[in-house]
């Protein structure tokens, strides 16, 4: 198998889900909505820094993600009341409501474009998924929320 030609069609065709129907579970610009959704599940504080670490991404690119969903009032930064050199994150009431109503209608779509597929193929496309993503996630210790909770 030519490996390389696999790679780059993976990438190609995850890209394009991504834009398509996976985009809508947030209606947000790429990588806003499971930040959002991360921040609305999160027990615990967090802060820019640890919220990059877990999810995958660069400070740099946390912090856009950041100020962008502030500009659209979905998160609030505040200093945090034991350290204030330490910022906090947490989602607004108006960010928890725009994510679970987004996401219930996203994965609406989502689950429609999957029927079209059928139940075997969706079945092989989920166990392949989750092969990618544990030895992709268990080498680099990158934790991704669970979905369900």
């Amino acid at each position: 198998m030519d490996y390389e030609d696999a790679a780059n069609k993976l990438i190609k065709y995850s890209k394009a889900l991504a834009k398509g129907s996976l985009s809508s579970a947030y209606g947000l610009a790429m990588g806003e909505g499971p930040v959002l959704a991360y921040i609305c599940r999160s027990k615990e504080p967090l802060n820019p820094s640890d919220l990059a670490k877990r999810l995958g991404y660069t400070r740099s690119r946390m912090t856009r993600i950041l100020d962008s969903l502030a500009a659209k009032g979905y998160v609030k930064r505040e200093s945090d009341k034991n350290d204030g050199r330490r910022v906090i994150v947490t989602a607004t009431e108006e960010g928890r409501k725009y994510s679970r109503d987004t996401r219930d209608e996203g994965v609406g779509n989502l689950a429609d474009s999957l029927s079209v597929l059928g139940e075997d193929d969706t079945r092989e496309l989920i166990r392949v998924l989750e092969k990618a993503y544990s030895i992709t996630y268990d080498r680099e210790g990158i934790v991704i929320p669970d979905s369900k909770k």
